[in-house]
């Protein structure tokens, strides 16, 4: 139901992803456009599931429905996992399926990586919970592949936890294991070991003016209110939640003991976005999954924990009473943010144009009827996008280009980031684009160009959206 809510205003990135997984479900190509090889998919893993289920079903979009209802399943699973592991009562799986679904960050970002981040943190906390070593190696491997970023989590808990810091260099092994043969593949046959976003998203800053990701929340807050103080709500309950463990030494308490891995969680997603917070990367707001992710399943653990709180060996009715209360309000707490982002998504006009929180120029109809358009119009030729091309990527099959599906035309920004970094980030950079084969930039004889103000009304295509307001875009010549 979720995802027939959100199929038809899924984002730009989105479609940059299912564009990737297409092309690899119908010619094992690694782009973005059929006829170039690219590099600029962020997450490898989720190109590949999502080229799975394109695969099975034929249809990319349908594809990712059956991907999307599979790893909220797995979500499902893994909560009810942690909480028979961690004796939680059923509110904790409850909660924490359901306030991550239905977070209204989360379907604004289906078709991104963060539901299978959601499903691969989860079970990462089981693995630190069973003590299972090999598992959480793999459990590594799958969230580098899904995002290198996601990287915190495992490493927090590996210093944090005894049992998983003793296995270290089994853990480890298993890791390199799992993950080297994509990498090796990346390397050799992509020209990379990472993904070329670690450039592409630093050329794009400049287009955010004084925004990074540090004051992003403020960004967001103005333009989307609501659904900003919805998404928060739960990570404000888990960030409580996790403060009060140091201070109330509550891993000594009946109540908490056993749930380490559970505050290693948390303490990742404070710790990614205090990391993203120094690095000041541009606000996007999938950025912020991981933290949400995490700081979510903390606050759902707390609401669970109800079933934890009995009295201590000869304690009296009274204190058994005291126990149990603060847990209830824990539970309550975590049932009215969740009847809240029910309320919030019932209330939006159906079918959705438009997620609860977009950054993107237009509607994905609009761009399904611009990029419709451009495939009978430019025929063969090249043509550069405006800046957003993953939605007119996927309908118009066309040869579109710019950073994201051209590497020449990304070079000198690839031999920019290297001149203007330190002696340590330089060889880092050589060293990742080592096997990149140089090729000449596309030289496009059209352009996708996107106009407001008066201009607009000439221009063929109007669109809309909540981000940027009215517009439109217009294909106009480029000069040779």
């Amino acid at each position: 139901m979720v995802f027939l809510l959100v199929r038809g205003s899924l984002i730009d990135d989105a479609y940059i992803t299912l564009s990737y997984a297409r092309n690899l479900a119908e010619h094992l190509h690694w782009g973005l456009t059929e006829g170039r090889t690219a590099n600029s998919a962020t997450s490898p893993l989720n190109v590949l599931v999502l080229g799975a289920g394109a695969f099975v079903v034929r249809d990319p979009i349908w594809g990712l429905g059956l991907v999307f209802v599979l790893l909220t399943a797995a979500q499902g699973w893994g909560m009810s996992r942690l909480a028979e592991a961690a004796r939680l009562g059923t509110v904790t799986v409850v909660l924490g399926v359901g306030m991550v679904l239905l977070s209204p960050l989360m379907l604004s970002v289906v078709g991104m990586e963060m539901a299978l981040a959601a499903a691969l943190l989860v079970w990462l906390t089981v693995a630190a919970l069973d003590d299972r070593p090999a598992l959480f190696g793999v459990l590594t491997a799958l969230l580098v592949l899904t995002r290198l970023d996601l990287g915190v989590f495992p490493l927090v808990m590996l210093i944090a936890i005894g049992t998983m810091r003793r296995r270290a260099v089994r853990i480890v092994l298993v890791a390199a294991a799992t993950a080297a043969p994509w990498f090796v593949f990346s390397w050799v046959a992509l020209g990379a070991l990472v993904p070329d976003t670690l450039v592409i998203k630093t050329v794009a800053s400049a287009g955010w003016g004084p925004w990074e990701f540090g004051n992003g929340p403020r960004l967001y807050l103005d333009a989307y209110p609501t659904a900003t103080r919805v998404t928060t709500l739960p990570v404000l309950l888990g960030l409580v939640a996790l403060l009060a463990w140091p201070i109330t030494r509550a891993w000594r308490r009946p109540r908490w003991t056993g749930l380490a891995p559970v505050a290693a969680l948390g303490l990742g997603g404070v710790l990614h976005y205090a990391a993203y917070s120094l690095l000041a990367p541009p606000p996007y707001h999938w950025y912020y999954a991981p933290s949400v992710i995490a700081l979510t399943v903390v606050a759902a653990v707390a609401a669970g924990t109800a079933r934890r709180a009995g009295p201590r060996p000869g304690s009296s009715p009274e204190s058994a009473h005291r126990a149990t209360v603060p847990a209830k309000v824990w539970a309550l707490a975590g049932a009215l943010v969740l009847v809240l982002d029910v309320g919030y998504a019932a209330q939006r006009p159906v079918p959705w144009t438009q997620v609860p929180i977009m950054t993107n120029w237009a509607t994905a109809e609009q761009y399904q009827e611009v990029g419709e358009a451009l495939a009978d119009r430019i025929g063969d030729e090249v043509v550069s996008s405006p800046g957003e091309i993953g939605t007119l990527a996927y309908y118009c099959r066309c040869d579109i280009v710019d950073l994201f599906s051209d590497r020449g035309t990304l070079q000198p920004f690839i031999d920019q980031r290297e001149r203007e970094a330190g002696p340590v980030m330089r060889r880092l950079l050589q060293l990742n684009f080592a096997n990149l084969e140089r090729q000449p930039a596309a030289e496009p004889t059209q352009a996708v160009v996107w106009v407001g103000g008066p201009d607009a009304e000439a221009a063929p295509w109007p669109v809309e959206s909540n981000w940027r307001g009215p517009g439109a875009f217009d294909l106009v010549p480029v000069a040779p």
